[in-house]
């Protein structure tokens, strides 16, 4: 996320994001005069958080979301020393042992971060030399946790998802969810694959009741990309733009034999305004 060596990825992933963004929430709109305030966008599954802040950098103020303990230890040591910034040099493919061409391969370095994330809000070049930055922050744990909470509802004017809904134990609840969060008129952002993190092997009854794998692997339902819009519409979203086959890589390692190449789906789903009725 922090390298040069992920900017094929960040292009195939967050340029559509952010595009889609600019598009549907545009800044300066009349409603945001009236309520003096920038548009509101949650980034769930924020990893390390580049894509919030790249967001946060086009002007919106950007609440990233993460649960993964190790991701927020990350992003928190990359987003928060900006003040002594200086790139350092890490060997992300130490632990491959497969699919290698040369032993040489493994032990390469890659420098990272390849911005510094302070003057990408505060510095010369920024959008903001003569004002205060957008909001930006980062809360941890889970999102339907957060997000489900009342002073949570109708808060947020989108939510951009990437890599994220198949991460749900139940994306129908991720979807109601990002539905009471944003506002009307309100838009989520979504690029990614259908792989279900929690997707569960096959099992007959009596070894699921005595499993010692986490419940969620047996309540996750795996839905095709129709049954998701079907899902979406019936909650009350409404498609306005989508893309199939979209090509994405993953943590590509370009040295490798293999890697993971996606074929994902882009949509954006607007929650009408009830004047819309």
């Amino acid at each position: 996320d922090w390298s040069i060596e992920g900017a094929e990825e960040r292009s195939m992933c967050y340029a559509p994001i952010r595009n889609a963004v600019r598009k549907y929430v545009p800044i300066g709109v009349e409603s945001d005069k009236v309520l003096n305030r920038l548009p509101r966008i949650v980034v769930p599954g924020a990893g390390l958080g580049r894509l919030a802040l790249e967001l946060c950098s086009d002007g919106y103020a950007v609440q990233g979301n993460e649960f993964s303990l190790h991701m927020l230890l990350v992003s928190d040591f990359i987003l928060n020393n900006s003040s002594t910034y200086r790139p350092f040099n890490v060997s992300p493919w130490i632990g491959t042992s497969c699919n290698i061409s040369s032993s040489n391969d493994p032990t390469r370095t890659i420098s990272v971060p390849d911005v510094d994330p302070g003057a990408m809000l505060l510095g010369e070049e920024s959008n903001f030399k003569d004002q205060n930055p957008p909001e930006f922050s980062m809360a941890a744990g889970d999102f339907a946790s957060i997000y489900s909470k009342t002073s949570e509802h109708g808060r947020w004017d989108a939510v951009a998802s990437c890599f994220f809904l198949d991460t749900a134990p139940s994306v129908v609840k991720y979807l109601q969810v990002i539905w009471d969060m944003l506002i009307e008129g309100g838009v989520l952002i979504n690029f990614g694959p259908l792989l279900f993190h929690w997707s569960s092997p096959p099992a007959r009854p009596d070894e699921v009741a005595n499993s010692s794998l986490d419940h969620r692997y047996f309540d996750s339902v795996d839905v095709c990309y129709d049954d998701l819009k079907e899902i979406l519409t019936q909650i009350g979203f409404e498609i306005l733009e989508e893309k199939l086959g979209v090509e994405a890589l993953y943590t590509a390692d370009k040295l490798s034999m293999m890697n993971s190449n996606y074929q994902c789906v882009y949509f954006v789903a607007r929650k009408p305004c009830r004047k819309d009725f």
